[in-house]
């Protein structure tokens, strides 16, 4: 003979299943979604631990496109500001070059600087990265 079900058993558990599975929607709907944050990166010019001011800071993501000349071709550009500070907002995760050259007037020479760097995939806004570039001078052959 086979078991009869009880149908306020039936309905007992039907019950407890349609309650359990509200509050599971309930709660996972009020969780936080993994977001990934893009990153800031600012770039602080100096020469012997003075600010630089007024000098274009360039930058390019991952591997360096070239023009039909052979020069890199950067993805965006600022001037350093009157704290020697240029800052990238919203850069994906992933490798940069950055680089800043130009006419330093206290030494009447071109200096130039650059770095790379990794900006991280990150699940909370903390993705801010502070680079510190010091000048060097710059030589460039001509051969002509």
């Amino acid at each position: 003979m086979e078991a009869q079900k009880n149908p306020s058993t039936m309905k007992t558990n039907f019950r407890i299943t349609l309650i359990v599975w509200l509050f599971s929607v309930i709660v996972f709907s009020g969780c936080e979604k993994a977001v990934v944050y893009n990153g800031n990166v600012n770039v602080v010019l100096q020469y012997h631990q003075r600010p630089v001011p007024d000098i274009p800071v360039y930058y390019y993501a991952g591997i360096p496109l070239k023009d039909c000349s052979g020069n890199t071709r950067y993805q965006s550009m600022q001037i350093s500001a009157a704290d020697g500070s240029a800052t990238f907002r919203q850069l994906t995760p992933g490798p940069y070059h950055f680089t800043a050259s130009g006419f330093l007037k206290e030494t009447n020479k071109m200096m130039r600087a650059d770095t790379d760097i990794t900006v991280r995939k990150r699940y909370r806004d903390e993705s801010n990265y502070q680079i510190g570039l010091s000048f060097v001078e710059f030589r460039q052959s001509l051969n002509g």
